[in-house]
């Protein structure tokens, strides 16, 4: 015969006390006599009463779940961080909740869920740039990673930093026509990221490069992206010797677009990457490696500490990019090309 299982009710009946109270004790809660709490415990030992943990926390308001808001879970770049989330949400036994914001007005229809439904117990938000349509009222804690968005605590990259690395790199092997090719903040953004640019501007005057606007370009997120924008610089009459692009994939593509035009990586063209995929290295691909699996790691491990009540030690964490030269870049080259 089946044994009947213990419920909370046979540890409130052998201690003698109401649901209330044992339900207190197995919750932490301070209102409570040591006493009490000792005998509580002594009977769920004796009883071998398991708490129900998705009972207990759905009465304490909580639901041990973590959301994370993405604009794609088609990029690499977003899988990484992900990756990070994941880790850290295993990790600390919680569940994972991915909300998907690939096009325009999607997030906020998630956000307006979550202010009415409560699904999680804080956000991770990951690389959007929809600051203006946020609610002014959202009642969940908010971790922002490389995201334009109103957080508790923001994780940011130096992507000014980063595109001038790229820019310098290229520049100090003798380039002096660069293009630079930037993407959207997000998908359903088609704005250059600010930052980026200064980046590239930054490095272009600190040499007294005269750049024209036609080497400044904003392309789709993609390989795709990058494909079609190289050859339209390339075909230009006085066409880059060398391309920075702000994502992997779009210089993988850009790859394709100058073998497609008679034209060789690295020596006619120099090409480099920005956010260090591992695809990159295969391809020997110049990059900007950018810590993306640490940032959602990172961003995920303050969300939960905040959540146990432990405030955090900064409000603003920056991660620093870093150059790997390959070989689309011609490294070794030292001689000025006009």
């Amino acid at each position: 015969m089946r044994e009947r299982k213990i419920t909370i009710k046979d540890v409130a009946r052998e201690v003698g006390v109401g649901i209330g109270t044992v339900s207190r004790v197995l919750s932490g809660h301070p209102n409570v006599s040591q006493r009490t709490r000792e005998r509580v415990l002594e009977a769920v030992a004796r009883l071998d009463f398991t708490p129900n943990r998705l009972a207990r926390d759905f009465a304490r308001g909580r639901t041990q779940t973590i959301g994370v808001m993405v604009p794609s879970l088609s990029i690499y770049y977003f899988l990484e961080i992900l990756r990070g989330v994941e880790q850290s949400v295993s990790e600390n036994d919680y569940s994972l909740i991915i909300y998907n914001a690939d096009r325009p007005g999607r997030a906020l229809e998630h956000l307006n869920f979550l202010a009415k439904n409560r699904r999680v117990d804080g956000l991770v938000v990951i690389a959007l740039a929809g600051e203006s349509e946020w609610p002014q009222q959202f009642p969940l804690p908010v971790v922002s990673v490389d995201a334009e968005v109103p957080a508790v605590v923001t994780l940011s990259l130096d992507h000014e930093e980063g595109m001038y690395l790229a820019t310098r790199h290229l520049i100090d092997l003798g380039h002096r026509r660069v293009a630079f090719v930037d993407r959207p903040q997000d998908p359903s953004s088609g704005a250059m990221t600010e930052s980026r640019r200064r980046g590239y501007d930054r490095a272009c005057a600190e040499n007294s490069l005269i750049i024209p606007d036609t080497y400044a370009r904003v392309a789709d997120f993609s390989w795709q992206g990058g494909h079609e924008v190289t050859k339209e610089l390339l075909t230009l009459p006085d066409r880059p010797t060398a391309i920075a692009f702000s994502s992997d994939m779009q210089a993988l593509g850009a790859m394709r677009a100058v073998r497609e035009l008679d034209l060789t990586v690295g020596e006619d063209v120099a090409i480099t990457g920005y956010h260090g995929v591992e695809v990159a290295e295969i391809a020997g691909l110049s990059t900007v490696s950018v810590s993306a699996y640490d940032m959602g790691k990172t961003a995920t491990d303050v969300l939960i500490r905040l959540l146990s009540g432990e405030p955090p030690a900064a409000d603003h964490i920056l991660f620093r990019p870093q150059l790997i030269a390959r070989r689309t870049s011609d490294a070794e080259r030292k001689t000025p090309l006009v």
